[in-house]
């Protein structure tokens, strides 16, 4: 049987990491063999839906049963639907926690035990749910993201945009924007090259340092999305909001916060797969729980 842990780190000796969606790693694990894969969660970053993404990546993996110490609802939603297993309030160190679970010590969630984005603001190791109600942080919804590139000769330019956005130069130089939005696609990764030295340039150096946090939170990003179409291409699938007709009461909230106008409403919401681009803002902000994200083959 292949099961996932959640881990602090990428070994078996490593705790069990409290957060799902935002642990450290994720152990692939063959039961019957122990031997394992090790692999780094390209969805830490994420300002929202990273429970969604690292839902789907468990299911792209093939397994049967993930523990861990806190699911929210969203990816206990993309479990369910992929038939996955859910184990939380799961602690120690990951051998024993799969000794355990091996041993028939586990029983299966039947819902999730945290609220949602419980990740974004939770201690990163060894920490379950107290049972006490949380709040979750409000406004998590994608919204523009942020594109950074150099300016010519000393200056520095910085967009602003979903996709790329409109420049602005710093200094000596024209800026020249080339961001990417947080659902809404990837624009050509711009050349970036390091500013002058702060003691040498005209730019002050806590400018220049809040331009390169920034440039860095861009590239992360940008990172999560090449590696999101890099799966969605090893397994011939992509992921594509779906609407939940039973659920849906066509309040229209998807269609706003859609960042590619891929939702229509229609007295339900109608979501076109050939725009989606997977980003879960639908799915983080319905009031309903009326939308999950599915695998699609591509081409289909």
């Amino acid at each position: 049987m292949k099961i996932a842990v959640t881990s602090t780190g990428p070994t078996l000796d490593d705790n069990v990491e409290a957060r799902f969606g935002r642990c450290a790693y994720f152990l692939i694990i063959d039961t019957d063999t122990m031997q394992f894969e090790a692999i780094e969660n390209p969805n830490i970053a994420l300002g929202g839906g990273a429970g969604i993404q690292s839902a789907q990546l468990m299911s792209e993996k093939g397994v049967t049963a993930v523990l861990t110490g806190n699911c929210g609802p969203n990816a206990f939603n993309v479990f369910g639907q992929a038939g996955i297993q859910v184990i939380v309030g799961v602690s120690g160190p990951v051998r024993d926690a799969v000794e355990q679970f091996k041993a028939g010590a586990f029983s299966s969630a039947s819902e999730p035990n945290v609220v949602s984005h419980f990740g974004i603001n939770a201690a990163p190791a060894g920490q379950t749910a107290t049972g006490q109600p949380m709040t979750g942080p409000m406004g998590q919804g994608p919204g523009p993201a942020m594109g950074f590139g150099m300016g010519g000769g000393r200056g520095m330019g910085r967009g602003m945009g979903r996709g790329g956005g409109m420049g602005r130069g710093m200094g000596k130089g024209m800026g020249r924007g080339g961001g990417m939005g947080r659902g809404g696609g990837m624009s050509n990764l711009p050349v970036m090259n390091l500013p002058a030295s702060p003691a040498k340039s005209d730019i002050e150096p806590d400018q220049a340092l809040a331009v390169l946090r920034e440039q860095q939170q861009v590239l992360e990003q940008q990172k999560v999305e090449i590696e999101r179409r890099i799966r969605e291409l090893e397994t011939g699938h992509r992921a594509v909001a779906t609407v939940l007709s039973e659920k849906c009461a066509g309040c229209g909230i998807c269609a706003d916060v859609c960042p590619v106008n891929a939702i229509r409403i229609e007295k339900q919401a109608v979501v076109n797969p050939d725009l989606c681009t997977g980003c879960v803002a639908c799915v983080s902000e319905c009031p309903n729980a009326a939308i999950i994200i599915t695998q699609q083959k591509i081409g289909k």
